[in-house]
């Protein structure tokens, strides 16, 4: 018996000392993102909306992104590159058609890559679509900037009986700015955004949103959808 327990110490103590990387060894490349999931909130129907993730390679090898699998026909994906070298990273864009949807959505999108602890990395993103909190809400609840359109205002309503803070999100892109990044609504009270659109943008038509999250128990969330047109 003693006899056994010695050997199977000794394979356990090789298995060990021959799996652990010795110093200078590859790792290989690794896919990190620093949020798998992203909550849009409370979003209007039959509208486009966009994510960008960061996908990060944390290995010490090039990431090479082969595909991107949605798991339904709502939702597109591109990323900006497919070799991450190591200490790199890349935008992934991920758009969601919310036609044909309605009440609380969850999807996923699959990222394969040639990270070899984890070939196939999902990522999550839910919606609660045409669904609106009566007394947390915006007016519009979308905007749409035509040829010779700048500026637009979005109210934000508050209407409970105590004051509430609310922070913004704006995805990273430059189609438009917001004049703040968080604000106070008095009860039963509003606030005005102001939402400026690039005037440099390119002929074309894009599609972007922000967000907002009232500092409620729990958080409430509503995304606005921003389309712009350029002739």
């Amino acid at each position: 018996m003693r006899l056994l327990v010695k050997t199977a110490t000794t394979f356990a103590i090789l298995f060990a000392f021959l799996t652990v990387p010795s110093p200078g060894q590859s790792r290989g490349p690794s896919l990190a993102i620093d949020s798998r999931s992203f909550d849009f909130g409370s979003v209007p129907s039959d509208f486009r909306i966009i994510h960008i993730y960061k996908v990060r390679n944390t290995g010490d090898e090039t990431l090479h992104i082969s595909k991107l699998e949605p798991n339904c026909d709502c939702t597109s994906a591109s990323i900006a590159d497919t070799l991450i070298p190591p200490g790199g990273s890349s935008d992934l864009r991920l758009t969601f058609v919310t036609r044909d949807y309605y009440g609380t959505t969850s999807k996923k999108l699959a990222i394969r890559s040639n990270d070899a602890q984890n070939p196939v990395f999902e990522i999550e993103y839910l919606a609660n679509i045409d669904y609106f909190h009566k007394l947390h809400t915006s007016d519009p609840k979308y905007l749409t900037f035509l040829q010779g359109q700048f500026d637009k205002p979005v109210k934000l309503i508050n209407g409970a009986s105590e004051s509430i803070g609310y922070t913004l999100y704006k995805e990273p892109d430059t189609i438009f700015t917001i004049d703040r990044e968080s604000g106070k609504i008095n009860a039963d009270g509003s606030e005005i955004l102001n939402i400026a659109v690039n005037k440099n943008l390119r002929p074309g038509t894009f599609y972007t949103n922000f967000t907002v999250t009232y500092d409620t128990n729990p958080p409430l969330r509503l995304t606005i959808p921003v389309k712009v047109v350029r002739f």
